[in-house]
């Protein structure tokens, strides 16, 4: 089983993620696996991606950085390719693997995406965010008979870290 959000920029969606991990990890020696992704905001013009193993949290790669303050991005493939990779190759003795956030940013990281889609093909839950949109790549984690996609909205988002994480401990 693979649970997979999607929503609108800004929602929640990592926020329910967290928050189920939270319950999750409560009382429990839950290992996790994948990673987590950000947006530095406007003082730091930079996305990052982290590993979501606790003992690497301090782990951290930029991936892509905002040109000139615009929209437009310089994303560094090799980062995905060569970190990404080795994240999610390490992920594989884990109880539950994140994929906090796939994107665009990826579409170009022919590894990284091979990669994504071998786990998403293997036993271990995953528990990930999909970015709302036409990002062509995400038909194949979409279409997978193990994947089940939630939409978070600001009607639901505070009543689903209980419920996924209810079905991911089940």
């Amino acid at each position: 089983m693979h649970i997979f959000l999607q929503g609108p920029r800004r929602v929640g969606k990592s926020t329910v993620i967290r928050n189920a991990l939270e319950i999750l990890q409560v009382g429990s020696s839950l290992s996790l696996g994948g990673f987590f992704t950000w947006n530095g905001g406007r003082e730091d013009p930079h996305v990052y991606m982290r590993s979501a193993k606790q003992e690497n949290e301090n782990e951290i790669y930029r991936v892509a950085s905002f040109k000139n303050n615009t929209v437009n991005l310089n994303c560094s493939i090799d980062v995905f390719e060569q970190e990404g990779v080795r994240i999610l190759n390490e992920s594989k003795e884990a109880d539950l693997i994140i994929m906090d956030e796939l994107g665009f940013l990826e579409s170009n990281a022919q590894i990284f995406k091979q990669a994504v889609l071998d786990i998403i093909a293997g036993d271990i839950p995953v528990f990930g965010v999909l970015r709302l949109g036409d990002v062509p790549w995400h038909l194949a984690i979409k279409r997978n008979p193990s994947v089940t996609l939630y939409d978070v909205n600001k009607e639901n988002r505070d009543a689903l870290p209980q419920k996924l994480a209810a079905i991911l401990y089940s």
